[in-house]
């Protein structure tokens, strides 16, 4: 069985691309030790993750990074109702980037899952704030 299959999964869903592109290079960059996937299409996001949770699949993503802004019409939305509808989804904790930050640093919700962060426009803040939503994570224990 190969090593990555132990590493955890980061999912990044973003329509745009350079997104995807910086948010795998600062994990790279940053040798967080974790498997690296993404979708550019909220509906197949939906369509697999939808997929994974009936199945009951044991190799869900262990964390997701979705910017529900970035698709058109309401399939960011409709993605997000998935992730919280599904109770085999509903467990893995989520970094929503939002139009307008909450505070200077990414703020989690009362249940502990949800995380909002201000998506920068600069690459660097980006991807500084990638790594840090990731290292962040890796390091909580995980729930019994």
């Amino acid at each position: 069985m190969s090593l990555t299959h132990h590493l955890p999964r980061i999912l990044v869903i973003d329509a745009d691309l350079d997104a995807i592109e910086m948010a795998r290079f600062a994990l790279w960059r940053n040798h967080l030790p974790c498997q690296f996937e993404w979708f550019d299409d909220a509906e197949l996001a939906n369509a697999s993750l939808l997929t994974q949770a009936l199945c009951r699949a044991r190799d869900l993503p262990t964390l997701i990074l979705l910017d529900p802004r970035s698709f058109p019409g309401t399939e960011g939305y409709e993605l997000l109702r998935t992730l919280c509808v599904y109770q085999t989804l509903a467990h893995i904790p989520l970094v929503l980037f939002t139009a307008a930050p909450l505070s200077s640093d990414f703020a989690r919700e009362q249940d502990g899952r949800i995380w909002y962060a201000a998506k920068p426009q600069r690459a660097t803040d980006y991807m500084e704030l990638v790594t840090q939503c990731v290292q962040q994570h890796l390091h909580q224990p995980e729930p019994f």
